[in-house]
């Protein structure tokens, strides 16, 4: 076999130093070390070695580097001659991680990691570095094995000891004293958070940080209260972390703080993304941590009723929730006692069984994403003991609910139950009707709430009570109408029959009479409006009709209420705008004289969508104000939705998207408990366009995300305006290929559609497509949907946008074709200013569009003076360019510059031209051109808002001078 090139492999070396951490970048560097024995070059040979213990340091298993390293140790102490300074230096550096790996790995015998922690120590000092790096993995060590006397002595000899190049990065350091800060103890998140601050703020940063820092600081944040911190660094650190085999360690501290804090579906979803790890060769401890927290969830699962929930695991099959909860605690405990018989002490155990067995928090942290339905009872716990009056104090409360026609009046039923349950009573039939009914309308499911109702309305039959068996009925109906529309009319009819002969009996009373009636034509209201037409004259007439029998009640409340909902169907019939209108304002004047807080909601969320439609946004977003104020803090979850998304999407018209991603969030929790799918999506979708507008991308990805994945075929708009932003979002976290992906869907969809409503949405997405394409090399593909966007942007009107994209589109083909595409460059651009210019003196044009437009004849003529000077250029050849025949590159730059002072000074763009002519001059050998231009600038810059720009043409010229001298 011939002997490997020696060439290659140090070319392979180079290449690996820029790749991202990856087995198969392992695998690479094992192979480069087996050719570079094969060499037999000790140089080579050292290198390659010091290239894979980096490998291993960013890989799934980071413990590997202990064998590599020992050998390259034995070399540097046998053959030092072979190592230069940049490899003399890895190899101190790499001490450090030795002695972490080794507390990593239970099978290294702690004498083992003392001796190296000694070495590490006498090495260090004959190289002349300071005690601060040995200090540093000696407290972590202490740490580890649970000597905190020893912990404290090591901050102290740390605080002590100098810094010096060998010195863990800032980032590191303050994020390795929070972890052990946080952990070892009590009431001491405030600490912790201090500690990591100037990492979270961005001041330091590496390989690792901000990751680690983000993903440590949510359990603290949620005890200090600051819940909307910590819901932001877990949107945005799991987005810089999932799928990354070296950073386990931040994965699975997502994990832990989602399962604490209500976000069990989140948990489920992030174990699931890293499925695989499962089957790793991970290192021990993040093995461990794996388990703790895969133990964690499925607990959680559990308690919440879920333990039969299906998720990913081992072996890449599914497990339910108790499977995995009884494989993985099996793991962690093998692990952990591995740990305990190294380190003599059970202390890593008791560190772990904390972890699984933590309490979750009181106070729930909205992410905003997907949360489990929680099977836990809608009445509050009973608090033992009870006796018989407590019995009869809730039954009286509950009646008494009712009669006010109170919104809680199902939770009055249902502590009912509870507290009978109890007490081991059985209640006789009338009672249990009531909480069969009040579990019915707790329920999201539908086959749950029919269940219940039919319930209820046997047990109302049995009880003697056919009134409210009959409402039961109605609320039964109600359902129908969404699932089974053609059999609501004959239902209608058997419902009204029933009252009107219960009636007749004297076995029903008016509120049951009324109620039923009242029900049963919301749902034929309901049931056709496939055919609404058909049917208006006839449910108007009916429903004139019954409030006219309402209205002799006065203001008794449940007729008031009645009426409200009267008012709503007779808007929702009704085809006049104004009428309409004044329909639903009537109908929150009635809810306000009941004085039920749920039924002005409800009005208010009626008119508010009707004033919206009007376009009084402002006026709108008021009513909608008023609704979540008359809810109160126990309110419908699926008008509290409504509502929500209501104030979201106003307030996202009036530019207020703080507001918007408030309400939005809100608006998510109650869709998700209501199971409400598509309405949470839209909730999701509005999120991550107010953290969008907020410049809060990572944030936004995983609620976009999870809006598109909810979101149906039939909200076209909405699923590409998501795959917009996704686009837009993942191209700014450095994702390309990612965010075209996106862009490509979005064309497919659209033209697949032929909507012209998209056709706004289609250009900025291809001109948003053209740029992604050409960003990742692929210019061919780039440039035909450069066109695309160029004529789509030509048909709407859209002069800026058509500008900026017809300028790209020379700019590429440029590099597509070289010198041959002067031609068509510079009349193209020749064509855009004219455009522009015509745009722009068009008085009767908005000024907003006059000067979007003056904005970019600028820009068009700064760029077409580049283009013109690189053909000029061309055109001299090695003579190179002279003053004279620059004179149209000049000109070009003047009317730019003239443009953005024409009006509000454009600070940035005219600055920028006007330095750029100062340097065009210079090259040209001009220099006095080129003062005279920067003192022509110093005469425009006069006011103490433009001292920075003032002050860069005051150093240019100045610079000038004294090159000139």
């Amino acid at each position: 076999m011939s002997t490997p090139d020696p060439g290659e492999i140090w070319r392979l070396l180079n290449e690996a130093r820029f790749e991202d951490a990856s087995e198969a970048k392992v695998a690479a560097l094992e192979r480069a070390v087996e050719a570079a024995d094969a060499v037999g070059d000790p140089a080579l040979i050292n290198y390659a070695l010091n290239g894979l213990v980096d490998a291993y340091e960013f890989s799934r298993d980071s413990t590997r580097i202990l064998v590599p390293f020992a050998r390259m140790l034995r070399n540097f102490d046998s053959q030092p001659e072979h190592f230069d300074a940049y490899l003399t230096r890895s190899l101190y550096w790499t001490f450090k991680w030795i002695v972490d790996k080794m507390i990593e790995q239970p099978d290294v015998p702690l004498e083992s990691i003392e001796h190296w922690l000694s070495e590490m120590r006498r090495r260090y000092a004959e190289a002349g570095y300071s005690e601060h790096a040995p200090c540093t993995y000696e407290m972590q060590l202490a740490f580890h094995i649970g000597d905190y006397d020893r912990v404290a002595a090591a901050i102290e000899a740390l605080g002590e000891a100098e810094e010096d190049e060998m010195s863990d990065c800032a980032a590191c350091q303050y994020s390795t004293l929070a972890t052990i800060v946080f952990y070892a103890e009590d009431d001491s998140a405030d600490a912790a958070m201090e500690m990591l601050e100037p990492v979270l703020a961005g001041d330091y940063s590496c390989a690792h940080e901000p990751h680690y820092a983000l993903a440590l600081s949510l359990l603290p944040l949620v005890e200090l209260g600051r819940a909307d911190e910590a819901r932001g660094n877990h949107l945005r650190g799991y987005t810089m972390v999932k799928g990354k085999e070296d950073m386990v360690t931040m994965v699975t501290l997502h994990v832990e703080f989602c399962a604490l804090t209500g976000n069990e579906a989140r948990a489920v979803e992030i174990l699931a993304d890293h499925a695989r790890f499962y089957d790793l060769d991970l290192g021990v401890r993040d093995r461990q941590r794996l388990m703790e927290v895969t133990v964690l969830t499925c607990r959680r699962l559990a308690a919440l009723g879920h333990g039969d929930a299906v998720l990913r695991g081992p072996g890449g099959r599914d497990w339910t929730a108790a499977e995995l909860l009884d494989w993985a605690e099996n793991e962690r405990k093998l692990i952990v006692a591995r740990f305990d018989a190294r380190n003599g002490n059970d202390h890593h155990s008791t560190l772990s069984t904390c972890v699984i067995d933590s309490t979750p928090y009181e106070k729930l942290v909205h992410l905003g994403l997907k949360e489990i339905p929680r099977r836990e009872p809608a009445a509050p716990p009973v608090q033992a003991p009870v006796a018989g009056p407590d019995l009869d104090q809730a039954i009286d409360a509950a009646y008494s609910a009712y009669d006010d026609c109170s919104f809680d009046t199902w939770k009055a039923w249902l502590r009912v139950g509870s507290i009978a349950d109890s007490l081991g009573i059985e209640l006789i039939a009338e009672h249990r009707a009531e909480i069969a009914h009040a579990e019915a309308a707790e329920a999201t499911e539908p086959a749950v709430i029919l269940d219940g109702l039919a319930r209820a309305s046997e047990l109302f039959r049995v009880a003697g009570q056919p009134g409210r068996a009959l409402v039961a009925d109605a609320f039964t109906l109600v359902q129908h109408a969404k699932t089974a529309p053609d059999t609501v009319p004959d239902g209608a009819r058997r419902i009204d029959e029933t009252a009107q002969n219960l009636k007749a009996e004297g076995l029903i009373d008016d509120r049951s009479f009324h109620t039923g009636r009242v029900l049963a034509l919301r749902a034929e209201c309901f049931a056709a409006e496939a055919d609404l037409d058909a049917f208006r004259a006839h449910l108007y007439e009916r429903i004139t009709a019954i409030d006219a029998e309402l209205f002799p009640f006065g203001e008794a409340r449940w007729a008031l209420i009645r009426r409200c909902e009267l008012i709503a169907l007779r808007a929702h019939l009704e085809t006049d705008t104004e009428i309409k209108t004044d329909t639903l304002r009537g109908g929150v004047g009635l809810a306000r004289t009941s004085g039920s807080g749920w039924a002005l909601a409800r009005a208010d969320a009626d008119l508010a969508d009707q004033i919206a439609f009007t376009g009084d946004f402002a006026k709108a977003l008021d009513i909608t104000r008023e609704g979540l104020a008359a809810l109160g803090d126990e309110p419908s979850h699926n008008l509290a939705a409504k509502l929500h998304l209501q104030a979201a999407e106003f307030t996202m018209r009036a530019g207020e998207h703080a507001a918007t991603y408030d309400h939005a969030l809100q608006a998510s929790v109650h869709c998700d408990a209501a199971a409400m799918t598509v309405p949470g999506a839209v909730a999701r979708h509005l999120m991550g366009i107010a953290l969008v507008e907020q410049n809060r991308r990572a944030e936004a990805v995983p609620l976009l995300e999870a809006a598109l994945a909810d979101l149906p075929d039939t909200e076209l708009w909405r699923v590409c305006n998501v795959r917009f932003h996704l686009a837009e979002s993942y191209d700014q976290l450095d994702d390309t290929r990612t965010a075209v992906e996106h862009g490509l869907s979005v064309l497919a969809l659209v033209d697949a559609a032929g909507a012209d409503y998209l056709a706004n949405l289609r250009a900025d997405a291809l001109f948003l497509t053209g740029e992604l394409l050409e960003k990742l090399g692929e210019h061919d593909h780039a440039f035909e949907v450069y066109t695309r966007a160029v004529e789509a942007t030509d048909a709407l009107g859209e002069y800026t946008a058509w500008a900026r994209v017809s300028r790209a589109r020379v700019w590429l083909l440029r590099t597509i074709a070289g010198d041959a595409a002067f031609g068509e460059g510079l009349q193209t651009m020749a064509q855009i200013a004219a455009r522009l210019q015509s745009v722009r003196g068009e008085r009767e044009a908005e000024e907003r569009v006059r000067e979007a437009a003056r904005f970019e004849l600028g820009e068009t003529y700064r760029q077409h003076a580049q283009l013109t000077f690189q053909f000029l250029e061309s055109q001299a050849g090695e003579a190179g360019l002279r003053r004279e025949e620059a004179e149209p590159v000049l000109d070009l730059q003047r009317r730019a510059l003239a443009v953005f002072r024409d009006g509000t000074l454009l600070l940035e763009r005219a600055s920028l031209t006007a330095h750029q002519t100062m340097w065009l001059l210079t090259e040209l050998d001009d220099a006095a051109g080129a003062i005279s231009v920067g003192e022509d600038a110093l005469s425009w810059l006069d006011g103490p808002d433009l001292a920075d720009a003032r002050q860069g043409f005051e150093q240019h010229v100045n610079d000038l001078r004294q090159s000139g001298a």
